[in-house]
């Protein structure tokens, strides 16, 4: 199975692979607003560590693709995806999945 990210952008449902390119996607800052970044994929644990620092990202769904299509799982709105940035863009951690925070 392949991990999908998704969010909404002027009412359409943007999807985030490991591999997509051109996409932003949205990291809560200290602040309470959102600031949009490069999308660069998904990075294990324990290289995210090493390479940037943790943020929250602003993902409204979490998918699995599988042979038969995509099951989705709704994230809450209050709710983020453990990220990790770095100089380059954002990464979603992942281990077994990803981490909702």
């Amino acid at each position: 199975m392949r991990l999908i990210l998704a969010r909404w952008l002027n009412n359409r449902l943007v999807e985030m692979h490991a591999n997509s390119v051109g996409e932003t996607v949205g990291i809560l800052t200290r602040s309470g607003e959102y600031r949009y970044v490069r999308w660069l994929g998904f990075i294990d644990r324990d290289k995210a560590k090493q390479l940037g620092r943790p943020v929250k990202l602003q993902v409204n769904r979490i998918g699995q693709a599988g042979d038969f299509g995509a099951t989705w799982e709704d994230v809450p709105r209050d709710r983020h995806v453990q990220g990790c940035l770095t100089e380059a863009g954002v990464y979603a951690v992942v281990e077994d999945s990803v981490r909702i925070v």
